[in-house]
Formats: structure tokens, sequence, C-alpha cells
């Protein structure tokens, strides 16, 4: 089931395609060089080359879909693995600044720390209404 998306925040475009751009410009310049050694081969399909090529793929999707999708019933967080959140399970969050960082930062009912996310964000202005309007609490759990 598909669901829909209200917002999206990630890092601008810039930042992100810079960042995708670090990270797979080694690879273009290696089977560039191949390429231009050897001509296109079959050696291009080669498991050797292909896996860690993937490797080295794997920060570059990374970055690309880190982030917060705020759909109308919760958020997912896209931090390491997509995890969605209801709104009825986040408790309180708080938008502060900490050794010179904007964060925004969300907790559960348990008081566990479900979401910390630099303020870098697209549409930020958007992700804090929804949470100002959505999310029950704004202020910090007592053991902090």
């Amino acid at each position: 089931m598909a669901h829909q998306v209200i917002s999206r925040h990630r890092l601008p475009q810039p930042y992100r395609a810079a960042l995708v751009t670090l990270w797979t410009l080694p690879l273009v310049l290696l089977i560039g060089a191949i390429v231009i050694g050897r001509g296109f081969t079959l050696a291009l399909f080669d498991p050797r080359l292909l896996l860690p090529a993937l490797i080295m793929l794997t920060p570059a999707v990374y970055v690309w879909r880190e982030g917060i999708d705020v759909l109308p019933e919760g958020i997912v967080r896209r931090v390491h693995v997509p995890r969605y959140y209801h709104f009825d399970e986040l408790k309180t969050w708080t938008f502060e600044r900490r050794d010179g960082q904007r964060l925004i930062i969300i907790w559960d009912d348990d008081e566990r720390k479900l979401v910390e996310v630099s303020a870098v964000l697209t549409d930020l202005p958007t992700l804090l209404a929804t949470l100002r309007a959505r999310v029950r609490g704004r202020s910090l759990p007592p053991n902090l």
C-alpha cells in the first residue's frame, strides 16, 4: 500500500547532489579508465568489479534517501533503515541548538529518542508546523 507523502525533508538539493557526486566519482573514473584502456569489454560485468562498485555506491544511495517523510498519519524516518512512526507514538519533540547545530529531536512514550536530525533540511517550516499540529508535547523528557 502506497502512502501519500505530504512533504519530504532532505538535505537541500545542491548539497545532496554534491555528496552523491563525491561518492560516485571514483567509480566513474575507474570504469572510465577501464573503457579508455581496453574498450567496452565483458570484464566490466565481472563480479570482482561489480561487488566493490556496489559497495562504493552504498553511501551515495544513503545520502540521497536520508531524511524525513511526513505522511497524513505519521512520519517515516529515513536514517539508516526506513522506519514508520504514527503520530500517536510520538510523545514530545524539541527544536534546539546544541554545539552550534540546530537539531530536531523527537521522543516516544517510553522516552526513547526516535529521531535526531540536523535542521539543515528542505522545507523545515512545514516539518515544524506538522510537528506542532500533530505531536502532543514540546517539552523535554524529564531525564534529560
